[in-house]
């Protein structure tokens, strides 16, 4: 059986296709091209309307490319809306994000001998390797989906987290970035208590030969004290951390249910960044949420520059069915949306510019990858000189 995979959103969903593609790949399947597949797999986003439309337009582009090939559909737009496809796609078939793990199952192949480590084959040949380490959420903002479509609060188990990075790191990956939808909530019972994130990112910090351990993204609140410390004190940790604003306004805030207003979110970053002078911190931003007026916006675009982000990822809201904001109002005109979103999109620009100016004439150090380029610890894209080979940490 030949399969193609094609993933949309987040680095956990990114994560559930390297588990699905090497538990088939353990059971036999060969990897191929949409075009000469006998099945596809589409692993759908749901976070946005944008991310609906896309899926769809992907079957429909698969079905006109390949019409013998079995498409499936999973992820989060299969698991919110499975009834909603059915009705545009009656031969598609569609699974949820919880049966993932069943993909041979599913796909009435034989699995011989794959287990719970089977994900790890997927990043071996390249220089940086992504762990899932805990899926779900049980937050309650306005806006978001993701609580009804991975509900399931899910941690991995410390050992096994520790022994796919060795594997990863054998195989030739140097960083592992580990991935999460709430990471900051991650936990394990033992026998002394509880194993936190911390406690986990000390146990990596002792592997040989792994350069960097970087975090995909984090809640504001679940940033501890101890997890900066260990941080700021730590060689192979990336000086990176992608914390989620989603609004500079705090009624924007409130509407949102977001836990925390702009006193508190700033007054973290600014303790981050006394102990951790370098730190690139990255965040989201919603443009346009119901009740945001132009004063509100205002508020939000100052808060931003304010906060000195390294970089943002704009996002337009987008009503998603079963949340609390689906209901409420717009108070602004689609014209309005679009001018404050390339606003927000302009300052992104510039605060990107701001904080490469930090480090104009200094010597950073790069973990090289395969394409010409690489990044520095905390996040800064740069070009590498031709010749220099992979995974390797040089000083540019």
């Amino acid at each position: 059986m030949k399969i193609y995979f094609h993933t949309f959103g987040c680095k956990v969903n990114q994560c559930d296709t390297a588990l699905m593609s090497s538990l088939a790949a353990v059971a036999g399947a060969k990897i191929a091209m949409p075009e000469s597949a006998d099945v596809i797999i589409i692993n759908s986003c749901s976070v946005t309307g944008s991310a609906d439309k896309k899926a769809r337009q992907f079957i429909r582009s698969f079905q006109r490319i390949n019409p013998s090939a079995k498409i499936f559909c999973t992820g989060c737009y299969a698991t919110r809306a499975p009834e909603e496809l059915k009705k545009s796609f009656p031969d598609v078939k569609f699974f949820n994000n919880s049966q993932k793990k069943n993909i041979t199952n599913i796909l009435g192949i034989k699995n011989c001998c794959c287990d719970s480590r089977g994900d790890r084959r997927n990043f071996l040949d390249h220089t940086r390797a992504f762990i899932k380490i805990q899926d779900g959420c049980d937050g309650r903002c306005a806006y978001c989906v993701v609580p009804k479509v991975r509900s399931e609060m899910w941690c991995k188990m410390p050992s096994d987290v520790v022994s796919e990075a060795k594997e990863y790191v054998t195989g030739g990956c140097r960083e592992i970035v580990l991935c999460g939808i709430r990471l900051g909530k991650y936990s394990w019972p033992a026998k002394k208590g509880i194993i936190g994130l911390t406690d986990l990112l000390k146990e990596l910090d002792k592997i040989d030969g792994l350069y960097r351990i970087r975090l995909s993204s984090i809640d504001f609140a679940e940033i501890s004290e101890e997890l900066i410390d260990f941080m700021a004190c730590s060689n192979k940790m990336c000086r990176h951390l992608h914390i989620s604003l989603q609004s500079g306004d705090d009624e924007t805030l409130r509407h949102m249910r977001r836990p925390y207003n702009t006193d508190l979110f700033i007054e973290k970053i600014e303790s981050i960044r006394k102990k951790i002078p370098d730190v690139g911190i990255t965040t989201d931003v919603i443009v346009g949420f119901p009740t945001e007026t132009e004063a509100n916006f205002e508020n939000s675009y100052k808060f931003i520059q304010k906060c000195a982000f390294s970089r943002l990822h704009v996002f337009k809201y987008s009503p998603r069915p079963g949340t609390e904001a689906v209901s409420m109002k717009p108070v602004y005109s689609r014209a309005e949306i679009e001018t404050r979103t390339e606003s927000m999109k302009r300052l992104d620009s510039q605060l990107r510019k701001n904080f490469l100016a930090k480090f104009k004439g200094r010597k950073m150090a790069v973990l090289t990858e395969s394409n010409g380029h690489g990044y520095t610890s905390n996040y800064i894209y740069m070009k590498v000189p031709a010749g220099i080979p992979e995974n390797k940490i040089i000083i540019l």
